[in-house]
């Protein structure tokens, strides 16, 4: 390949990049959403924390009453090799989006590659290197603040280019290069995006079977080697996190409901021919998914083009891509088809992952691929003056076929799946849905008469076959443009635009009234923000929250929130001091809660100041007490109904479960002469000073309103302690009579020893690739 075309393809990629996101690339504006700022809240919560203790806080005490960061997949940058290189842009002054831009790029040249290794010309090369970098769910992915989907997705094109190289020439160096790009991909940490990558491997192995009869045992294991050394680059962060896995939210029975919320109805299908055929996003969806910020539009001209692959095509790569094309279909209709059910249940950590329509990037990869070999064979027939009429007829029906579903659409649509309340409301909305609808309609005629007239046009000799490939480039690139402008900037008064000047973003982590009073209170407390409070702004502060956003939190909190709800007894135990809300309460309505306002100020939300009101709760629990009593339930769902239906004396009704602990607990004790402190206190550490009254064969209780996590948290300071879970959700232990120091401190062993594996690895990878290129590239193992 030549180091020209190589140049010419990332100018352009680079080209169309700076055009599309030219107001992040180039000024102080950046895509903040509701999911960004939770993120960045994180991030910044972290690193001040990191400041503060001289230590990185593998665990969270900020949200949910403390989760794992790590283990849980939160702020996992540090953990992808190229980050650290990425990240000196900051130090150059260069806006941060350029790292999301650097990866859309790598992204395209990655598919050209691809592309290019499966014989196809430079112009078709292009097209689908072009359409897949700006298609529309890499773009609603990183304007709404999933970065991570992005730069994971990015890599499917390459891993796809390394496993067809290993097939083709199974050395050494090509081992390595999978290998790496395995590790680099599983690295970025969106779990689900590469779980798909190494589905797609797994069909290339049986198309490859089907294919030639017989199992390349060269290829697999080889294969099978590449991909262990990839995953083992990576355990740094997936050994902690499947020792999470059966503790998140994630692994609760019935966990199906809710992970396919996000199914991709039979009938959204239109959305990939005509955008806003279930409107366009935000309110003016009216799909059967909750709701969404885009369609999953692939692009009129790019399907005809597709469906050119298959006419007389005697590359079988094609069936590849086209088994790719209905899997990823059937998966992302999700609860609509029993198809993903069968995976859900039956493969392998299938069942912990949500969204069914995320498939749709795979979907959206394969119809490029095809719709790029369809480019490349129309050339090939044009060329040779053959099938002229077939050509002309067959993209002529599809058009006119595409052109009268779009329009029957528009005369046949149902709003019934999303009304409001106010009928005035809902006409408008209607009105604006068949409006853009109709304006979709006009731009897919435009195109595809243009497609048409030069098809035409070149089979007449009036335009070359570059002129008509460039021709079909622009038609496609336009058309994805058209598409991303309106999740970019949308004009719509029903989509709100994500793009914020920087001032916003340094808004949130500037103090202000309402944050400068609860820093001011320098006692061990929790917060509970009330409605559209309830983000991740106070993490950023590390100030301690009972709420906030996170897509995987611990089971036990999760099912305390599904099963008893935030009552009286879960306040006090989760130690809540002020609740903070955008309503004033009345005096009365306030005093039958329990509650007193002590502070009314500004506080920056969701973009912009409210005025938010700080009432203290006046039944406050302790952060740690002694308890005069404990007792057995049964099961949790015991438990469970205790704390939901009777107001409890913490202190004598706490209970332990059998389901977890069955050991004597008629060893405790109690003395009201005894004394608890909380010597220091920080992320990862807590030490507690215990003096203690009693008979020297009993033992008093300590109940911490710290969250329950049986993995990495370790203790000592008494004989034979142990933490124990308690109500469910929360830390306790035994503690003997006398003056004792006990500390807690979570050192997870997994973080080490993934490190070291991780290293080992990378090491390993880049000595094979080393002295790959000192032996002849013939030379197989």
């Amino acid at each position: 390949m030549k180091l020209d075309n190589k140049i010419k393809v990332i100018s352009i990629l680079l080209a169309i990049c700076s055009i599309l996101f030219y107001k992040v690339m180039f000024a102080d504006y950046m895509f903040l959403s509701a999911d960004s700022l939770s993120a960045k809240s994180v991030s910044h919560g972290i690193n001040i924390s990191n400041d503060k203790y001289n230590e990185y806080p593998t665990w969270m005490p900020w949200m949910f009453a403390g989760l794992p960061s790590t283990h849980s997949m939160q702020n996992i940058s540090a953990y992808y090799f190229p980050h650290h290189i990425i990240s000196n842009l900051k130090l150059l002054g260069i806006p941060w989006f350029w790292n999301f831009a650097l990866h859309f790029i790598f992204c395209g040249f990655g598919m050209y590659l691809l592309l290019r290794k499966i014989k196809l010309r430079f112009y078709s090369s292009i097209l689908g290197a072009c359409c897949f970098m700006i298609n529309p769910w890499m773009i609603v992915n990183i304007v709404h603040g999933h970065g991570s989907q992005v730069m994971t997705a990015a890599y499917i094109p390459w891993v796809v280019w390394a496993m067809l190289s290993l097939k083709n020439n199974p050395n050494i160096r090509n081992m390595s290069i999978l290998a790496l790009l395995i590790g680099l991909q599983l690295q970025r940490g969106h779990v689900q995006i590469a779980y798909y990558t190494w589905l797609i491997m797994g069909i290339y192995i049986i198309y490859d079977y089907i294919s030639i009869k017989k199992i390349d045992i060269n290829f697999l294991w080889k294969g099978i080697i590449s991909s262990f050394l990839g995953l083992c680059m990576s355990l740094w962060i997936y050994i902690p996190l499947l020792n999470y896995t059966p503790y998140s939210g994630r692994s609760i029975p019935k966990w199906i409901d809710s992970a396919t919320n996000w199914s991709l109805h039979p009938y959204e299908m239109l959305t990939i021919i005509l955008p806003s055929s279930y409107g366009f996003g935000d309110s003016s969806y009216f799909g059967y998914m909750p709701f969404t910020n885009f369609p999953n539009y692939t692009g009129c001209l790019l399907i005809i083009l597709a469906l050119f692959a298959f006419y007389r095509n005697n590359n079988k790569i094609i069936y590849f891509f086209l088994s790719l094309c209905f899997f990823s279909l059937f998966v992302s209709f999700g609860k609509h088809f029993f198809f993903y059910e069968l995976l859900f249940n039956w493969l392998p950590y299938f069942n912990k992952f949500r969204v069914p329509s995320m498939m749709m990037v795979i979907f959206q990869f394969s119809i490029l691929v095809l719709a790029s070999i369809g480019l490349n064979n129309l050339l090939d027939n044009i060329k040779k003056n053959k099938y002229d009429k077939f050509i002309l007829k067959f993209a002529s029906i599809f058009s006119i076929l595409i052109f009268f579903i779009a329009l029957a659409r528009y005369f046949n649509c149902d709003f019934s799946h999303h009304q409001f309340q106010d009928p005035n409301v809902n006409m408008t909305i209607n009105n604006y849905r068949l409006l853009i609808m109709k304006n979709d309609i006009v731009t897919i005629s435009i195109l595809l008469t243009l497609f048409i007239s030069s098809i035409i046009a070149v089979m007449n000799k009036r335009i070359t076959l570059t002129m008509f490939s460039i021709g079909c480039i622009c038609f496609s690139v336009t058309d994805m443009y058209l598409v991303n402008k309106k999740i970019i900037n949308p004009e719509s008064p029903y989509t709100p635009s994500v793009i914020k000047h920087k001032k916003y973003l340094d808004a949130q982590f500037k103090n202000d009234a309402i944050i400068d009073f609860l820093n001011s209170d320098k006692s061990k407390f929790r917060v509970l923000p009330i409605g559209e409070l309830a983000d991740n702004r106070l993490v950023a502060f590390n100030i301690e929250s009972s709420v906030g956003y996170h897509p995987a939190k611990l089971a036990s909190y999760e099912l305390i929130d599904k099963t008893v709800g935030i009552n009286d007894n879960i306040l006090r135990l989760l130690n809540i001091k002020y609740l903070l809300s955008t309503q004033k309460y009345p005096t009365n309505q306030a005093e039958n809660l329990s509650l007193k306002r002590v502070k009314s100020g500004k506080y920056y939300n969701n973009f912009k100041y409210k005025d938010v009101y700080v009432y203290e709760y006046l039944n406050k629990g302790e952060r740690a007490q002694f308890l005069s009593d404990i007792r057995y339930v049964e099961s949790k769902n015991e438990g469970y109904e205790i704390l939901k239906n009777s107001k409890i004396n913490i202190s004598r009704d706490s209970f332990i479960s059998k389901e977890n602990y069955d050991k004597n607990i008629d060893l405790m004790s109690y003395n009201s002469n005894s004394i608890l402190k909380i010597e220091k206190w920080s992320p990862n550490k807590i030490i507690i000073k215990t003096n203690t009254i009693g008979p020297n064969d009993k033992k008093h209780f300590v109940l911490l309103s710290e969250m329950y996590f049986p993995y990495g948290w370790e203790i000592s300071g008494d004989d034979g302690i142990e933490i124990i879970e308690v109500n469910n959700f929360l830390r306790g232990f035994f503690v003997s009579n006398g003056k004792k120091e006990i500390v807690l401190s979570f050192e997870p062993k997994d973080l080490k020893y993934g490190s070291i594996i991780t290293y080992s690895t990378l090491f390993i990878v880049l000595c094979m690739l080393f002295f790959s290129y000192r032996w002849s590239s013939n030379e197989r193992i």
